[in-house]
């Protein structure tokens, strides 16, 4: 039939490339087809008869040559007595019953009688990106509610007792999440499935929901951090505004195997007592947060990795400091450079994991333990100095006396001065003053590692 000539005539600009032209289409039962432009002329602009008559279940269109053009149906055509009939094909229980809801539903119109919907959600998945601030979570989500209208008796409908569908015409709730990272949008754009029983009561469920919300943290305690992040969710309270949610917890939670460096301690549900709050709706309307479930996560970071991990480079180097005293010459002065090279990458390594906008205790405890390593170096230059180069002057009087103080010699754990130490300390000073000098940064030294321990770095 495309190959054929069949046009009646030829006229020229019957199309326009700016209004719209109707083009009627009509196949007759003895196997005529008629195309008409409407108000044009009164015979076809093609007439053809099909000696061999298929039965047409569709109709395309097309264009030459790549020009471009748009097609409007409408084919409720009823002109011609013998124009072919629509089959008219005896209705399924099932569509006959969703036609009834549609009916029962009153244009998806609010229920006046309907006063709560009932949520139940199950946790999938918790991650919270510390820099950002961000409490991350995958959520099956349900909700639940009873519209007296949507009733049917299931003997009248091939005994169903309950359909699901996703194209309904029936009133839906608007389910918020009011502290979203994103603007308060409703749920209800995504994937979800509406289930009907024959009672009236519907269910929609929302599976693998991915929700952001903004959860800083405003404890400085790296890394023993614990956080409560909070999931709010509230309904568009409907046009007589009183439309509540409730939990109902019906739902088995699983075990949350998280694989991540934060672990989920605790799930709480909790209505939020509105009060004074308000809120925007997904419609721009401000309405009070009566009747709002927050969802409340409790979470923790694996704070014993980070402990074991860089705790152990601070107490390692500890005792290199301390051993380094018991070491004379070059020897001393090398351990304190490996103790400092050592402190300088777990410091940087530190700063990878650390939070920016405040400094944590652990990283303190590196800063004072590099400073100390620092001081015990320029110690070993200034000891050296005193052993090897010592000074042509006398020491003070006071010098001599306080490094022969019997009591200043036991306090730093040294043998008490004899006759021979004496005579010793009176030919050569400045190394008896070296030796009373090293004793004295020892003690010191362990004084603030001992303190940094205690008070710098993480405990259980």
């Amino acid at each position: 039939m495309g190959r054929g000539r069949v046009a009646t005539n030829q006229d020229p600009s019957i199309l326009s490339m700016l209004d719209p032209t109707p083009i009627e289409v009509i196949q007759t039962k003895d196997a005529n087809l008629l195309v008409y432009i409407t108000g044009f002329k009164d015979e076809p602009l093609m007439n053809f008869t099909d000696t061999s008559p298929l039965a047409v279940e569709y109709l395309s269109f097309t264009t030459y040559d790549g020009v471009p053009a748009s097609w409007f149906y409408d084919c409720q055509f009823d002109g011609f007595a013998n124009e072919l009939e629509e089959e008219v094909r005896e209705q399924t229980p099932q569509q006959r019953l969703v036609q009834n809801i549609t009916a029962m539903a009153e244009n998806g119109s609010f229920p006046v009688d309907l006063k709560t919907v009932e949520f139940d959600f199950v946790v999938a998945s918790v991650s919270y990106q510390h820099d950002r601030g961000m409490l991350q979570a995958r959520l099956n989500l349900r909700m639940s509610w009873l519209d007296s209208r949507i009733t049917w008796d299931p003997k009248n409908f091939g005994n169903i007792n309950a359909i699901q569908h996703n194209e309904y015409e029936i009133w839906l709730p608007h389910l918020l999440v009011v502290n979203g990272v994103s603007n308060s949008k409703s749920l209800l754009q995504e994937e979800h499935k509406i289930k009907i029983r024959h009672n009236g009561q519907v269910g929609v469920e929302f599976y693998n929901v991915f929700i952001s919300t903004w959860c800083p943290n405003p404890y400085e305690n790296w890394p023993n951090e614990e956080l409560t992040c909070d999931i709010v969710f509230g309904l568009d309270q409907g046009p007589l505004e009183s439309l509540t949610l409730s939990y109902n917890g019906t739902w088995s939670h699983p075990v949350i195997n998280s694989l991540s460096e934060w672990s989920l301690r605790e799930i709480r549900v909790t209505p939020v007592a509105g009060g004074a709050n308000m809120r925007y709706t997904d419609k721009q309307i401000l309405q009070a947060m009566d009747g709002d479930v927050a969802l409340e996560f409790a979470i923790a970071r694996n704070g014993r990795f980070y402990r074991n991990v860089f705790s152990m480079p601070i107490l390692a180097s500890q005792i290199l400091i301390i051993l380094s005293f018991l070491l004379r010459g070059y020897r001393r002065g090398a351990l304190i450079l490996v103790v400092m090279v050592v402190l300088m990458l777990g410091l940087m390594f530190l700063t990878k994991h650390a939070p920016t906008f405040y400094i944590p205790p652990i990283m303190l405890a590196y800063q004072h333990i590099l400073r100390t390593a620092t001081f015990c170096y320029i110690l070993h230059i200034c000891l050296m100095w005193l052993e090897l180069y010592p000074p042509k002057c006398k020491p003070y009087g006071w010098v001599t006396s306080a490094i022969n103080f019997s009591p200043l010699r036991l306090v730093l754990c040294m043998r008490l001065s004899d006759s021979d130490d004496f005579i010793d300390s009176q030919q050569q000073p400045w190394r008896e003053v070296a030796k009373v000098l090293n004793a004295l940064c020892f003690v010191l030294i362990n004084i603030v590692c001992v303190l940094v321990v205690v008070t710098l770095l993480p405990h259980v």
